[in-house]
Formats: structure tokens, sequence, C-alpha cells
């Protein structure tokens, strides 16, 4: 009965093409950062698991939303582990992401022929930043709500489309219900099949033109190594396995922030974005007036372009040591250094407080809806270091 099964599956299936590309020997001198590119895939799926879980009893409605999510993390079953394993994991996928986009800059990775893995894996950093962005808002609490007026806004500042594409984030002139709705389409509908195609379309091109190994590899080097099953395989779960044990115990005894309901009105609050967008954050308070879309749009926008046509613009194809390319080291140990920097600077950046003249807000007259949100958006913007 077996081999009838196997006969029958092997006339159908490429078994045996598959069971050969899956043992065929790596580059030597294979270590353990190469595993984080199976770690950012098993990553994905833990969002994309995690997410669905949450779907079942969140609502995309500011007059739910923040009561689900608060449901959720105190009387669902496993329902505050799940949320900080989803939580906790989003923060990893960008650290996760961001070291194997520097170990293939180390490692020269990205020249001929790999050139097309290298700008998907780029894209596919951006995407992870798609998702921090769009799940900001779904707590709907004040955090949420204030940290996604002052994303849109500096959206908005973008030459040309910058204020089209604002307006479609907002679903119209302010986030409320329609923004939360199509945020939550985009966090779970829109940039899932956009990040699984792209994952599909980048792990074709690294079985298609293998890995690029290390610097060190000679070509003999490059077809004697071990094979991807079971060697490689085994460390990939390894490092898999770790991370999920770190990630469980933050989920256990790390609880996720959920700040009070979002509100409009109030002009107390300081917007702060999370870490991984905390350079920004910092670098937007060195450009003010008319120099802000320099913070906002310029240098960010050049960042990423020169980013994800690194393999056009160094066209030398012998892959060397990064200490044995200069530029390359000058470059990469910069930007670092200054993404580090700015982060841990808008990390410690005191907290704006309210100012001592401003009478309390229930002595103040009420303003209508429309100048009370607009008077707040243009505080908070202020506040993030766009005025």
């Amino acid at each position: 009965m077996n081999g009838r099964i196997s006969a029958f599956l092997a006339e159908r299936l490429p078994l045996k093409d598959v069971e050969n590309h899956i043992k065929k020997p790596l580059p030597k001198h294979i270590n353990w950062l190469f595993s984080l590119g199976s770690m950012a895939a098993f990553l994905l799926i833990l969002q994309a698991v995690t997410g669905a879980f949450l779907a079942f009893y969140y609502s995309p409605s500011p007059d739910h939303a923040y009561d689900a999510v608060n449901y959720i993390s105190k009387e669902v079953m496993f329902g505050g582990f799940v949320r900080g394993l989803h939580h906790w994991g989003a923060s990893a996928m960008v650290i996760v992401v961001f070291l194997h986009l520097l170990r293939v800059v180390a490692y020269a990775s990205y020249k001929p022929p790999r050139e097309m893995t290298w700008v998907t894996g780029v894209l596919m950093l951006l995407v992870v930043l798609g998702f921090g962005f769009t799940g900001y808002l779904l707590p709907w609490d004040q955090k949420a709500y204030w940290a996604t007026v002052v994303g849109v806004k500096i959206v908005g500042t973008a030459p040309i489309i910058g204020d089209f594409v604002a307006k479609v984030l907002r679903g119209g002139e302010e986030v409320g219900a329609v923004t939360l709705t199509r945020f939550y389409a985009l966090h779970t509908i829109w940039l899932p099949w956009l990040a699984f195609g792209l994952v599909a379309v980048h792990l074709f091109f690294v079985r298609y033109y293998g890995s690029a190994g290390t610097p060190k590899n000679t070509p003999e080097d490059m077809r004697s190594g071990k094979p991807f099953y079971p060697d490689q395989l085994f460390e990939d779960a390894v490092a898999i396995l770790i991370l999920f044990l770190i990630l469980a115990s933050m989920a256990l005894f790390v609880p996720v922030p959920l700040e009070e309901l979002a509100d409009p009105t109030d002009a107390s609050y300081d917007p702060r974005p999370e870490w991984y967008f905390l350079f920004l954050f910092q670098l937007l308070k060195y450009f003010e007036g008319p120099l802000e879309v320099v913070g906002t749009f310029v240098i960010p926008t050049v960042g990423f372009i020169l980013l994800l046509f690194l393999p056009f613009l160094d066209r030398k194809e012998e892959r060397t040591s990064l200490l044995k390319r200069p530029v390359a080291l000058t470059v990469t140990s910069l930007s670092v250094v200054l993404i580090v920097l700015l982060t841990v600077l808008g990390a410690i950046a005191p907290r704006l407080e309210p100012t001592p003249e401003q009478p309390p807000a229930a002595e103040q007259a009420a303003p209508s809806q429309e100048e009370a949100q607009e008077e707040k958006e243009e505080e908070a913007v202020f506040d993030f270091g766009l005025d």
C-alpha cells in the first residue's frame, strides 16, 4: 500500500528533485548568521497565526476596538499571551530583518547574480515597517491615535502626492472610523499578501542562485559544504526555538502596554512612536519650518533608494571581507551608529508637560469637534518636531 502511494505521488510530484535539491551541499563556513533568514520567515508565520487568533475577538470600530483589545488581554484564555507574542514578535521581526540585511552587506552577498534577492529583501523590510505603522492604530488608545495622527501628517509632507496619500490613509480630513477600517484592512489583508508574495519570490531567488556563502569561500568551498537537510535545517530549528522561547518569556512576563482610550480632544498628550520609528522621531527635531520636508521625506527617501539600489551602485563582482571594503565599511558603520544614536536620543527625550498657563479642559470654552481636532493635530505635529 505504501509503495503504491509513493509511486502515485512520484508520478505527479517532483519529490525526487526536491529531495536532491535540499540535500545539495551548501557552501562551506556557513555559520549561525545564515539562520536569520529562516528566523524572519518563522516570525512572519508567527505574526500571521497570532494575528488570525486576535482577529476572532477584534472589532475595527472606534466604539469597540479599545474594549476588544482590553477583553483579549484580560478575559480571553491565553489572550494576553497571544497578544504578547504578536506585539513582541513585531519588534523581533524588525530586528531580525535588519540584522539579516546587515549580514548580507557584511558578506557582500548582494553582488551579481543575486541583485534581485537583495531587492526583494529590502522591499520586505519596508513591508515589515508598514506592518508596524498600520498596527499602531488598532488598539485605539491614546498612543495609537496620536502616533497615527502624526504619522499620517508626516506622509502628507511628501511633495506632490503627499496630501493625496494622507487623505487616502485617513479616509477623509481627520483620523476616525474610516481610518481605523483602512488600517485594519492594510494590516490584515493587503500587507500579508504582499509580504508572503515577496517571501516566495525571495526564496525562489535564494534557492535558484544558491547561498552566497562567506567572502572567504573558494569555488571548491561553494560546492563542498554541509547539505541544507538535515544539517542547516537543524541549526535553523535551534535558532528558531531559542527565538520563540525569548518571545514566549516576554509575552508571559512583560505585559503589552495599553494606554487610556483615545481622546481626540486631549491637548495634553505627547505622542511617541514605537521604538523602531524613534530614529525618525528624533531626526525630525533637527528640521523645522520650510526644512521639515528634508527630515520627513528627503533623507528617508534617499536612504531607502540607496539601500534598494546598492547592488547596482557597487558593481565590482569580487566579494571580499567588509574590512577590505573601506567605503562599504564606513557607510554601513555610520548608518548603523546614526540610527542607534537617534533611537537612543528619541527614547530618552523627556516628555512634554502641559503648559501651566493652560487652564484645565473643563474650564475652557468647549470648541467644536472640527476645531478641537484641527488644533490638536497641529500641536501633536509640533511636539513631534514637524513645525
